[in-house]
């Protein structure tokens, strides 16, 4: 008998899965769930986020390896009780970051314009669904960082990926969690849908002005409602 688990292989699933793996650990890390608190069951979660059950376990699989979450046969899954971080990480502001993304990336997105194959800009596509379909902050968040990790791929550069993916881990602490809560209200939401949609729009149009001052348009305008610069 063939294991579901084991037929989803194919790119997009597996995508799909580091997706909404990376939504969970953002809402995981935001504090939706406490430490030791039960999460929803998979049939839950799965028509939450609109996955697969398959989809769904492989995220889930990807967290515990993380350490954030325990699964028990019969139990449930559960928030881990120790919220595992890179210490390196700590000294880092969500301010100070938020300057560091102002200087990084327009330049990453206008060298996304250049070199974004017909994969990346599925997968930008992908996310801009998933930021449209969010029904909360949490999900919001994930597939927000999902695009801009996106943007990132979509260099081809194994540096600016790993600059860009550096910085978007604060994203991951209690603290942006709070800031951005703060500022979450329909036209702020409205206004950086908008904003994604046009860089989106953007790449794919291969316009690297417009991709870069539209960037950097969204990263003042986050930058100014969570703290007011």
């Amino acid at each position: 008998m063939v294991d579901p688990v084991k037929t989803e292989e194919s790119a997009p699933q597996a995508m799909a899965a580091s997706r909404l793996q990376a939504a969970l650990e953002q809402a995981l890390r935001s504090g939706e769930w406490k430490a030791g608190e039960k999460l929803p069951t998979e049939r839950v979660l799965s028509l939450r986020y609109g996955v697969a059950r398959n989809t769904l376990r492989r995220a889930l699989d990807g967290l515990e390896r993380q350490g954030l979450i325990r699964r028990h046969v019969g139990r449930g899954t559960f928030r881990s009780a120790s919220d595992p971080a890179a210490p390196e990480d700590a000294a880092l502001s969500p301010a100070a970051v938020v300057e560091c993304r102002l200087i990084l990336e327009p330049e990453m997105i206008a060298l996304a314009v250049t070199r974004a194959t017909p994969g990346d800009l599925a997968r930008m596509e992908e996310c801009l669904r998933g930021t449209d379909a969010a029904a909360d902050l949490a999900a919001f968040e994930g597939w927000d960082a999902a695009l801009h990790d996106a943007f990132a791929l979509g260099t081809h550069n194994a540096a600016v990926i790993g600059m860009s993916r550096s910085l978007a881990r604060v994203r991951e602490r209690t603290d942006w969690g709070h800031l951005k809560a703060h500022g979450n209200t329909p036209e702020h939401r409205a206004t950086l849908q908008a904003q994604h949609h046009a860089m989106v729009e953007a790449v794919r149009q291969r316009d690297r002005d417009t991709a870069r001052q539209t960037m950097r348009a969204h990263i003042l305008f986050v930058q100014n409602y969570m703290f007011g610069e």
